[in-house]
């Protein structure tokens, strides 16, 4: 990705270059020109991926060795149920030579069919459960979503509320002070009588209003009361005076009250307002710090869970077709041919007595003179098939040869697996040569490529270039088999997917293209190195 990004950098700063040299060559010209745009879209070749059988082939040296005699073992054990040929009989590659008792292999198959059928009807169940629980999670993050701007507008219009107490409070503020003003107008005399009231009622709100006896005597104090008793006598008193002096302001004494009530009221109804607000924020607030949280970690969890269901499932099911697999090769095991031409030399096998897996069943001296013999791993071993063509090379020359036995088990002097091919159609080799075998040692069938110089490479990372409507996307891909032109592609790809095929050093992500169509050059394998 470094390299990608100086490579980004460095275009740009040519092309920075190239308009900067263009506007000084015309700074000096007195006629206009429009300023030539350059374009900087790199030219590729685009293709979709092919669908092929792709296989690749091993070289390996062998020796040209006698080859006197064959001996047949079966890979399975069990019951002879019907047996052919006799000693001195000639048989060709691939004559049945006996069966062995089909009948627990043909249950096991039923058994590794139905687990098959088990595990897909587990993976689509898997897959259900995952679609529903990513519909939940959908209706769930909308739900939280909903729930969040319900809380948001209660905290609103709370807001308002108190923004709309608080002017109430104003105003009954503003007109408790205006009845006030007009009592203050009245004549001195009227005026110290009611000051007089005013200062007996406030020491008496003052006592009833304090929460204590301490509090209720400090209240007292100064005020040349002994007792609360004598306050509001000398309360009345002044009330009687003022009442006796102006029967005609008791309606502004009365809005004086009123007013004050107002007050009370207003404030009563702010402080309430203040109370909701507070308590419809708090509900915001603890939704977004816990319950918000909780559902969407919630929600993560059941998508996670459904998501590691569906991998176990299809694991499973992986492991049924290996068992049906296993179980196929366990039947056609039952039916024991011939692996070369030639004659029977010892048979010991009967009719309806038991053999046994590796133990020899029948004798065969090969038609061919020769055989060739050459070593591999056990898993090139686990690859190969009999049957399979080979190409031996002897200096210019070269021949044909099939694969005619893989051994199961290791040889101890080699510590690789012995196999052995026969020539086809001539038999020119000396015994002791020291020979060339090619053959294919791995192959995938039906499989998604793509031309090697589509890949790149960040690391162990491949990834390709998609044409997105002239822009190349970079895409990471898992890849299989390789030869000298394709690539397998396992994962990332559809076959509907327009790719870069043709390799360029200045391509990164986002790089505008041009892109002509080109057909992917195809090969189906290629030899890699000797084992």
């Amino acid at each position: 990705m470094k390299n990608s990004v100086i490579k980004r950098i460095f275009a740009l700063s040519i092309s920075a270059a190239l308009l900067t040299a263009n506007l000084t060559g015309c700074a000096g010209k007195t006629d206009d020109t429009a300023t030539e745009v350059v374009d900087t879209s790199i030219d590729v070749k685009t293709s979709t991926p092919e669908v092929k059988t792709m296989s690749i082939s091993s070289n390996f040296a062998a020796t040209v060795e006698a080859d006197s005699e064959v001996t047949v073992m079966p890979k399975v054990g069990g019951e002879v149920t019907s047996k052919n040929f006799e000693v001195g009989d000639h048989v060709n590659a691939g004559d049945l030579l006996f069966t062995i008792d089909d009948e627990s292999a043909k249950i096991s198959l039923a058994q590794a069919q139905a687990g098959v059928s088990s595990a897909e009807a587990g993976v689509k169940s898997a897959e259900s459960s995952q679609a529903y629980a990513q519909i939940s999670a959908i209706d769930t993050m909308g739900t939280l979503s909903t729930t969040e701007q319900q809380y948001a507008n209660s905290v609103d219009s709370a807001n308002a509320s108190v923004a709309a107490a608080a002017n109430s409070l104003e105003n009954a503020k503003n007109s408790s002070d205006l009845a006030a003003k007009n009592v203050d107008d009245l004549d001195d005399d009227i005026h110290d009588a009611k000051k007089d009231k005013k200062k007996y009622k406030r020491i008496i709100d003052d006592y009833y209003a304090a929460s204590s006896d301490e509090n209720r005597e400090k209240v007292l104090e100064g005020t040349g009361f002994t007792s609360i008793s004598d306050v509001e006598s000398a309360y009345e008193s002044a009330k009687d005076d003022l009442e006796k002096l102006e029967d005609s302001k008791d309606s502004t004494s009365n809005s004086k009250s009123s007013a004050a009530n107002s007050v009370e009221d207003a404030e009563s109804n702010y402080y309430t307002a203040q109370e909701s607000a507070e308590h419809a924020q708090q509900q915001l607030d603890d939704f977004r710090n816990y319950k918000k949280n909780t559902t969407i970690a919630s929600t993560a969890n059941s998508l996670q869970s459904a998501e590691s269901s569906v991998a176990s499932s299809k694991a499973s099911l992986d492991q049924a077709n290996a068992s049906l697999d296993n179980a196929k090769l366990a039947l056609e095991y039952t039916q024991v041919t011939a692996p070369v031409s030639g004659t029977i030399t010892a048979i010991n096998v009967s009719l309806h007595n038991t053999t046994s897996t590796g133990a020899s069943a029948y004798v065969i001296q090969s038609d061919a003179k020769n055989k060739i013999v050459f070593y591999v791993t056990e898993d090139t071993a686990n690859n190969m098939k009999v049957g399979n063509s080979a190409i031996v090379t002897k200096g210019d020359e070269k021949y044909d040869a099939k694969i005619t036995q893989i051994n199961t088990s290791i040889d101890s002097s080699k510590g690789l697996f012995k196999v052995e091919a026969s020539l086809v159609g001539s038999d020119n080799l000396t015994t002791g040569t020291d020979v060339m075998i090619s053959t294919v040692t791995r192959e995938s069938d039906n499989v998604l490529t793509v031309p090697v110089t589509a890949v790149y490479y960040e690391g162990e990372q491949a990834f390709v270039y998609k044409n997105n409507n002239g822009v190349a996307e970079k895409t990471n891909v898992s890849t299989g088999i390789t030869d000298d032109y394709n690539v397998e592609v396992t994962d990332g790809l559809k076959n509907t997917d327009e790719i870069i095929v043709s390799y360029s050093s200045q391509l990164t992500d986002g790089s505008e293209i041009k892109a002509s169509s080109s057909t992917a050059v195809s090969k189906g394998s290629t030899e890699e190195a000797a084992e």
